[in-house]
């Protein structure tokens, strides 16, 4: 009982980050959808906002980067440095591709989609460095134990991206520049909370492990395993709806409705890694074993608990009436919803166990495993999407198909985990 409080207190301020981060894209799309030519900035946001995820997904591993490295002073220098240029590039990288000629003309969006959204990305194209900076003080502040900082940053950010969106809706009703300025306020106040409250961290320093990065090029092999795991699982979620298109706009109607709920709610289980890893780095080393037995049964619960979330929306005939205010009152969407949300109500329990594997495998420093899991598991669900979508398969076989990569992806971590613990028992076992 101890240990889940314990554990709560910490991961419950994460979560709810992550779940209050998720509010922004709604507040955006419901004041744009306000707007006189609505419908062209809500395709505009679609196609810009898709591009700056994508690249911001190479550097959504800083995070528990941070995390990691947060204990040893020379680890945290480097690692800054690292993060400023990466974000740098990236945000160079972003400005140059929507400055490229002719790019729209390739893409299958009308020239006016893509006039909107290509200044909506120029605009945006601080927003790497920006997310890249706040995702490292936010690693440290979880492995100082000040999750409620990050909690507290979140609501911030959602508050302040609210009132300028409103703001520049009155003053400036242009959706790009509402979408960019209200992002990068949001994202600039929370950058400056987080900060202030990682300014003044004291921490007990250590020595860096032997096999953590000592300088710029084994911290970028380090890193680079993570950086494409994300690109790719990003790159992945991006195909699904091209993929699932082919079957007709209700079925892709359906399945974004559907994926929308699913992954708002099991993003939920994220912050397991961090938990895990702040814990596993804690703990001294005859207490580890245990440790890491309470952490996966607490993982497990968490997974129920979400999981339990999206069965009540999936089989109660309350669960039906609020998806069908969130649709609508459309019917047959509804009837095209029900049976992928049916399948997919134990993601969140799959994804919870995912996120603690990929936590030991973060303390052991194997980032590599990571990698490989993630390359094997994203070419495994866009080959078996293509396949279902070729024989015109329902979507619940997609909803399938993603439970399946997921379960793969889980066990190739759990077996490179297995490895490390043995590799880490040897020594003991020889003498």
């Amino acid at each position: 009982m101890r240990s889940l409080r314990r554990y709560s207190t910490q991961f419950i301020p994460m979560s709810f980050s992550d779940m209050v981060m998720a509010l922004g894209d709604p507040i955006l799309i419901a004041v744009l959808a306000s707007l006189p030519n609505s419908a062209l900035y809500l395709a505009a946001f679609a196609v810009g906002k898709s591009i700056a995820v994508f690249f911001e997904s190479a550097i959504i591993s800083i995070l528990p980067v941070s995390n990691v490295l947060a204990a040893n002073q020379h680890s945290r220098a480097l690692l800054l440095r690292f993060v400023i240029g990466l974000g740098t590039g990236l945000t160079l990288a972003m400005l140059l591709l929507s400055l490229i000629p002719g790019l729209g003309a390739i893409l299958p969006v009308s020239s006016d989609v893509w006039a909107n959204a290509s200044l909506m990305v120029t605009l945006l194209c601080p927003w790497p460095l920006l997310i890249a900076l706040r995702r490292y003080w936010q690693g440290q502040l979880i492995h100082a134990g000040q999750s409620s900082a990050i909690a507290k940053g979140a609501v911030l950010r959602c508050l302040v991206l609210a009132a300028s969106a409103m703001t520049l809706a009155n003053l400036v009703p242009l959706g790009p520049i509402l979408v960019a300025g209200s992002l990068l306020s949001g994202v600039v106040v929370e950058l400056g909370y987080v900060y202030f409250c990682a300014r003044s961290l004291q921490f007990q320093q250590t020595t860096p492990a032997p096999d953590l990065p000592t300088n710029t090029w084994a911290l970028g092999q380090y890193y680079w395993p993570l950086a494409q795991s994300m690109v790719m699982l990003w790159g992945a979620r991006l195909m699904l709806p091209l993929l699932v298109a082919v079957l007709g706009t209700v079925s892709l109607a359906a399945w974004a409705a559907a994926w929308a709920v699913t992954i708002s709610i099991s993003n939920g289980v994220r912050m397991l890694q961090q938990l895990v890893i702040r814990h596993l780095q804690a703990a001294p080393g005859p207490e580890r074993v245990a440790e890491q037995c309470q952490l996966r049964r607490f993982a497990l619960l968490i997974g129920v608990v979400f999981s339990g979330v999206l069965c009540l929306l999936a089989f109660s005939p309350w669960g039906h009436s609020l998806v069908l205010w969130y649709l609508g009152d459309s019917r047959p969407l509804l009837d095209s919803v029900a049976p992928v949300l049916s399948v997919l109500t134990i993601l969140p329990i799959i994804m919870a166990m995912q996120h603690y594997q990929l936590g030991l495998l973060m303390v052991h420093n194997n980032t590599r495993a990571i990698g490989r899991a993630a390359l094997w598991s994203n070419l495994f669900i866009v080959l078996s999407v293509a396949s279902m979508v070729g024989m015109e398969a329902s979507l619940s076989s997609v909803a399938i198909m993603v439970l399946i990569a997921t379960l793969l992806e889980t066990a190739l971590l759990s077996g490179a985990s297995k490895q490390n613990d043995a590799a880490a028992r040897a020594p003991h076992t020889t003498r």
